[in-house]
């Protein structure tokens, strides 16, 4: 089996004695697989029952002999075994001659440990000098078993576990030259023993796991190393091997010694200083892959590192001093350098926590959309940060909110109530150190009570306790958006870095509190958008002058005052001694089903001035101000806002002790009476639509009341009552109509019909349709002759209006009907007995589309049956599908009721008892029994 070994002559070598016989002898390939190789052919060397007991740490020696030989070695690497009797010897050569070295009794590195595992099983062992190399050997023996020539094994008790033997001991040797380059004395003093020998040992488990990755990518047995990484293991395990080298001997010859410290007395090579600083570096690198877990090995200690930095900087020092003929450098002690790194490393952990918080700070402003948002941030952190013991952030008050002189407190940190109280207090005109900032945008350092009581002497009345203050202002653009200020109970000397730091938290905290007041502007501009879209909402629902009004003062209260008053101004204006009535309302009573109220009287002269002079005018004594509703050049109405009392109106007992005087009696800024200017305007343009709607109607109901019958005519044998309804303020008079005409033969033409459309025109035109209708009914035509004619007639006019008509003639003497109908709903008929039920009409197309076919419907009524007529507007609205409202109407239905009596429940049933969306007429005719 092919094992990577090779036999070959002895490297420089000659048997240890008499007796001793040479089993084996292999060259080792330098190779991760030779330790494993060796044990395999130490054990097939040694079989046998003669080896039983040997054999086991025969095999172990050879492994880590070998071990040691490829770790810290250098080619050709062989291996040798030699037996004798019961004796085996074992021997491991190859070409460096630097000895090999056993941990120190209880230390923890990782080198080394192979030798004094060889040191613990083996009789004895030692090293021998062979030219440039060296052979590494150890003998085990059987118990009791000496040979003549192995005479020495019988004194290896003597031996402590992993120290060489006395005889023979190689001498150090000699370092390298280097290629001839000079040689240096550099002495960097001592340090403590048990740092040196936890650094070195350190650092060699170190080069040991960087030596086995290296071997292992190199030869396939574990995968390939980042190309970078590749490099810095290369430069660490090559580079500054004769310092590492000299400094470990020296901590282990101090610790075999019980020396507590080490003194770092050495001679090296001025090619060292390159070396040292190519090695610092890569480590330092490879550093951060075992804290990323790329290796490993861990991180190492703080400690080691300050020393490993302390050692090779000196050293780098001294060494290129020396090398150009300078003065030897002086180098700190260790403890020096130690002392000096603390003071480094808390100023930049000083800073970096500066740093950490402005940075937290930063992120959570970032979120912050309000300036109390801001200053649940900026204070608290701040306050830490600073050391102080209060802090806050001010702001200038909005106008409209307690006075542009004053100022608001977002938020603060560590004052009490009673210094809260005067800091919200406090105003722009004030000679107090954040006011200051806040007016000159300039920050303002107070470093000690004489300080602060020298340049604000009222600061010992509004804050006694402080000792030192700083305040920021916080500036965007030139533009002072406020200030931060910090309280300490103690003098405090603001440094240069401490003043950046507290100048980077006000220029985070500024920019936080414009984007926070850009936020504000938008929410209010959204806000505004919002409430004049639902306000035209409002006002755009109804068409009843009153509503609008009472719309508005709804508007009004309490988001722009504590009372609001609404007076219609007459035609020919109003003057100090005009009665006028308006209607009010409070912030008490805002809201609730009491909450308007009339006055009756003389309105006060703002709203006079109002009126007269068609503009907005306050009262600067009692601060009520008046909005006109322009409504074609002419002020039609007034609207107040202001305190109760003012408007005219009489307190309520428990509001006679006046608004709270902090308060204004109207108003919270310049942008609310901006808003409230618009809102009146846009309340004038409904009001406006309102009055005009409101005369229109007024003229269409007295015309559309005039064209109707004013009472039923007189028909034997026939009852008959007839409603009409108009639309509510919400719609205009429609052109509904009903007639009942008594002919000459004793019958009754019944006529019911909808002009589609409101107002004057469509009026006017069922006037003309219900002329026409009577003209034609009294010729005694039948129904469907009288519609066509009425078609023939509207084409005529040319009104181009759709029109529904249903007609009917009754005898009363046989109860005959004939019905027709132009598009218009079929008649119910209510018989004395059994249920109500709809005439199948069918029904012709309405009027005025010029396909004049009106089919008849023929009956005969049972004495004692209704007959009704109706139009859409009794059973069909927004809320109600025309098919819901018919079964509705049937089953409210009620035969034996009379005629006026069955129409009032009708429209009771069908909830048109005033507020209806459309015209409703009726017409209900009884055939008598």
């Amino acid at each position: 089996m092919d094992y990577g070994l090779a036999a070959a002559a002895p490297l420089g070598w000659s048997p240890p004695g008499e007796g001793w016989v040479r089993a084996g002898q292999w060259e080792l390939d330098c190779q991760p697989s030779a330790p494993s190789a060796v044990r395999r052919l130490v054990g097939a060397a040694l079989r046998g029952d003669q080896w039983a007991d040997l054999r086991p740490d025969a095999v172990l020696i050879a492994s880590e002999l070998t071990a040691n030989a490829w770790l810290h070695g250098q080619p050709p690497v062989e291996a040798r075994l030699l037996v004798s009797d019961e004796a085996v010897r074992v021997e491991i050569a190859d070409g460096s001659a630097t000895p090999p070295v056993c941990p120190p009794a209880g230390g923890l590195g990782l080198t080394g440990r192979g030798i004094g595992l060889v040191a613990a099983l083996a009789a004895r062992w030692g090293v021998d000098r062979t030219g440039s190399g060296k052979i590494v050997w150890a003998e085990l023996a059987g118990d009791g078993a000496l040979v003549a020539t192995s005479a020495a094994v019988a004194t290896s008790a003597a031996v402590p576990p992993c120290e060489l033997p006395a005889t023979p001991r190689v001498p150090d040797p000699a370092p390298p030259d280097a290629g001839g380059a000079a040689r240096l004395a550099i002495r960097l003093g001592d340090v403590p023993t048990d740092l040196l020998l936890a650094a070195k040992n350190h650092v060699d488990g170190l080069m040991r796991e960087f030596t086995l990755a290296t071997s292992g990518a190199r030869n396939g047995s574990s995968g390939p190393l980042p190309g970078r990484l590749a490099d810095l293991l290369r430069i660490v395990t090559t580079r500054f091997a004769e310092p590492r080298e000299a400094i470990r001997r020296l901590a282990l010859t101090a610790a075999a010694s019980g020396v507590p410290r080490t003194t770092l007395d050495l001679e090296l090579s001025t090619t060292s200083a390159e070396a040292g600083d190519a090695y610092l570096t890569a480590l330092e690198e490879i550093e951060s892959y075992a804290r990323a877990a790329r290796l490993l090995t861990l991180q190492s200690p703080p400690q080691h590192v300050a020393f490993r930095r302390w050692y090779v900087r000196s050293l780098v020092d001294q060494l290129r001093a020396l090398e150009t003929g300078g003065a030897p450098v002086a180098t700190p002690t260790f403890e020096q350098y130690l002392l000096d790194t603390l003071d480094a490393e808390v100023l930049a952990g000083r800073a970096t926590e500066r740093a950490a918080r402005l940075q937290r700070v930063t992120a959570a402003l970032a979120t912050a959309t309000t300036p109390e948002q801001v200053a649940a941030v900026v204070v608290s952190e701040s306050v830490t940060a600073l050391g102080a013991v209060g802090g806050g952030l001010l702001v200038p008050a909005e106008p409209g909110a307690g006075g542009a002189a004053q100022v608001q407190v977002p938020g603060a940190v560590g004052y009490g109530d009673e210094l809260m109280a005067q800091l919200r207090a406090e105003r722009l005109d004030d000679q107090l150190p954040a006011v200051d900032a806040l007016r000159s945008g300039r920050p303002v350092w107070l470093e000690s009570r004489a300080e602060c009581y020298l340049r604000y002497p009222d600061l010992a009345r509004f804050e006694p306790s402080v000792v030192a203050m700083c305040c920021l202002p916080l500036v965007v653009t030139d533009q002072v958006l406020g200030a931060l200020r910090f309280s300490f109970d103690h003098p405090h000397l603001f440094d240069p870095d401490e003043r950046s730091f507290a100048e980077a938290i006000a220029a985070q905290t500024a920019l936080a509190m414009e984007r926070a007041r850009l936020f504000a502007a938008e929410r209010r501009a959204r806000e505004r958008a919002a409430f004049l879209t639902t306000a035209a909402e409002l006002f755009a629902s109804t068409l009843d002058s009153g509503q609008i009004l009472d719309r508005l003062l709804g508007l009004l209260v309490p988001r722009y005052a504590d009372a609001a008053a609404a007076w219609r101004i007459p035609m020919h204006g109003a003057g100090a001694a005009s009665l006028l009535e308006a209607t009010a309302v409070t912030a008490a009573t805002a809201g609730g089903t009491d909450a308007l109220r009339t006055l009756t009287g003389r309105p006060p002269p703002p709203v006079i001035a109002a009126a007269q002079r068609g503009v907005a005018v306050r009262d600067p004594g009692t601060g009520t101000f008046t909005f006109p509703l322009l409504v074609a050049g002419r002020t039609a109405a007034v609207v107040a806002l202001g305190r109760q009392k003012d408007l005219g109106e009489q307190e309520d007992p428990a509001e006679q002790g006046g608004p709270d005087p902090g308060r204004p009696a109207y108003g919270t800024d310049l942008g609310d009476e901006t808003l409230a200017e618009e809102l009146v305007r846009r309340a004038s343009g409904a009001f406006g639509n309102a009055l005009q709607y409101e005369r229109e109607r007024a003229i269409a109901v007295t015309l559309q009341r005039s064209m109707l019958p004013r009472r039923p005519p007189d028909v034997a044998g026939l009852t008959v009552a007839w409603r009409y309804l108009p639309g509510s303020a919400g719609a205009l008079v429609g052109g509904d109509w009903y007639d009942v005409l008594h002919l000459d033969d004793g019958r009754a033409a019944l006529v019911i019909g909808d002009v589609m459309g409101h107002g004057l025109h469509a009026a006017a035109t069922m006037g003309q349709i219900r002329a026409a209708a009577r003209a034609y009914a009294g010729e005694r035509f039948a129904p469907a002759v009288v519609l066509g004619q009425l078609d023939a007639a509207m084409s005529r006019l040319e009104q181009g209006t759709i029109t529904t008509v249903a007609m009917g003639v009754l005898d009363p003497a046989d109860g005959s009907l004939t019905v027709a109908s132009a598009g218009h709903l079929p008649p119910l008929i209510m018989p004395p007995r059994g249920e109500p039920w709809y005439l199948p009409v069918e029904p012709g197309p309405p009027l005025s589309t010029g396909v004049a076919h009106y089919p008849e419907s023929q009956l005969v009524l049972e004495p004692g049956s209704t007959l009704l007529l109706y139009t859409d507007g009794l059973i069909e609205d927004r809320a109600r599908p025309i098919d819901e409202g018919l079964e509705l109407l049937r089953r409210s239905a009620t035969p034996d009721l009379p005629p006026e009596e069955l129409c009032d429940l009708l429209l009771a049933a069908l909830g048109r008892t005033g507020d209806n969306d459309d015209d409703v007429a009726m017409l209900a005719v009884r055939l008598e029994s």
